[in-house]
């Protein structure tokens, strides 16, 4: 029993190293995806995995293709980088209904093997480069040393005809059909490509990477756009720099990222720019008139313009700029100006606010920003002189609407240090009567965050 064990032990111990040697030993293939717009990111990647794949011992590299063109990117670059790769390269146009247009196309001529699904679609290779640095002369010199048909020039290509066009060497609906049909076929030096039984190894690409390519979007950098300005415009009516500034300024270099890189018309952004502008000065007054006409006039137009490209995948849709621009009016006209119109409300009489404690918020120097019952009010400091931020203070007296405090430790007064910008105001133990004989409300301060 003992001796049959150990054979047991000694047969398995020698099939589990030749089945590990085996699966060491089945060449691997790479696999590179390369959707929406090639851009810098996209490019930037496919060359450090070509330059990596012979040291990793890869068998031949396929890129996963379903591009309609590329963005900031040289056509000739992205061939040049296919063609001077040391292992071989293979392209599937899939699956299904994927396609490889404009400078995708030249893929496909720098590549050793094409494969293409039945539903794909090849072409037009014109125009090549999507946004601001296309070269038209230049991209009809490539078609001609690519050798591209005329068929797929300015037209499209199924996958049938890209096949017997020559573009393509064979179908394949599926990437395991894709990789398995590239045994045996040759590629450039005469070699054979031997993938019977392969490995098939995904390429990931950076966060980095995955976030600039993600950036590429004309949708993507409008929202961003929208977010920023709501933000920012919400920040703008605070004393101080909190949350909502910090974030908008977050949005805002994302967008403005997003905006180099794209097809942007900068006429046309300054005028959105311009309607934000006007929106938060309506806010501002809480009027509703012609400001708010021209501002929502300035903002569809800025919309509606924002990006040019001769691909409608890279300009905005009409139905996202609609809805861009009703946001803003629902923002600006209504929420925002209710939001201060509110925060603009007495939430206390003088009776309740006079021998109330608070603290300092903005520095009192000697006027500045206090917040009592956790509402913010503007304050002067009876005396003069500063106090630092954090001190605790006892309301005395109201003042024109602007609470007259002292500090509860009087060491902690400073003299001022804007000399002559403040008047100071004698020691009031009371607010003065108003002339209709009410007492003088207080009033708060800008609008803030508690």
């Amino acid at each position: 029993m003992l001796l049959l064990i150990a054979l047991g032990v000694l047969v398995l111990g020698g099939v589990a190293p030749a089945g590990a040697g085996a699966a060491q030993s089945a060449p691997r293939v790479e696999v590179f995806e390369a959707s929406g717009v090639i851009d810098a990111s996209v490019l930037g990647a496919l060359r450090r995995d070509l330059a990596g794949a012979e040291r990793r011992g890869a068998a031949v590299l396929l890129i996963q293709l379903d591009s309609f063109g590329s963005l900031g990117v040289d056509p000739a670059d992205l061939v040049g980088t296919v063609e001077a790769a040391r292992v071989p390269v293979a392209v599937w146009v899939g699956p299904r209904s994927a396609r490889a247009a404009g400078a995708a196309t030249f893929l496909l001529a720098g590549a050793d093997v094409v494969a293409v699904s039945r539903d794909a679609r090849v072409g037009p290779a014109l125009p090549a480069e999507l946004g601001r640095g296309r070269r038209p002369q230049a991209e009809e010199r490539l078609v001609a040393e690519t050798k591209l048909p005329a068929q797929v020039e300015r037209a499209g290509a199924g996958g049938a005809q890209a096949e017997a066009l020559g573009l393509a060497d064979y179908q394949a609906e599926s990437l395991p059909d894709a990789v398995a049909r590239l045994d045996g076929r040759r590629v450039d030096g005469g070699r054979t490509l031997e993938v019977s039984r392969f490995q098939v190894r995904f390429l990931s690409r950076s966060l980095l990477d995955r976030v600039r390519h993600g950036l590429a979007n004309p949708s993507l950098a409008y929202l961003l756009l929208l977010a920023a300005a709501a933000c920012l415009a919400f920040e703008w009516f605070q004393p101080g720099f909190g949350v909502a500034g910090i974030c908008g300024l977050a949005v805002a270099l994302l967008a403005a990222y997003a905006l180099v890189v794209l097809p942007t018309n900068w006429l046309a952004l300054g005028v959105l720019l311009a309607g934000f502008g006007l929106f938060s000065i309506d806010a501002a007054v809480g009027g509703l008139g012609l400001g708010t006409a021209a501002a929502t006039a300035l903002t569809a137009a800025g919309s509606w313009w924002l990006f040019s490209s001769p691909s409608p995948l890279l300009r905005l849709d009409g139905r996202l700029a609609a809805a861009g621009v009703a946001w803003s009016v629902l923002w600006f006209v209504v929420l925002l100006t209710v939001l201060l119109r509110s925060q603009r409300q007495l939430p206390l009489g003088t009776e309740a606010l006079v021998g109330a404690r608070g603290v300092v918020r903005s520095m009192l120097n000697p006027g500045g920003i206090v917040t009592v019952e956790g509402a913010m009010w503007r304050a002067d400091l009876i005396g003069g002189g500063s106090l630092a931020t954090g001190q605790r203070v006892a309301v005395e007296a109201v003042r024109e609407g602007i609470l007259q405090v002292g500090a509860e430790d009087p060491g902690a007064v400073r003299p001022s240090r804007r000399r002559g910008r403040h008047r100071r105001r004698p020691p009031a133990t009371g607010a003065p009567p108003a002339s209709d004989g009410s007492s003088a409300e207080a009033e708060p301060a800008r609008p803030g965050k508690d």
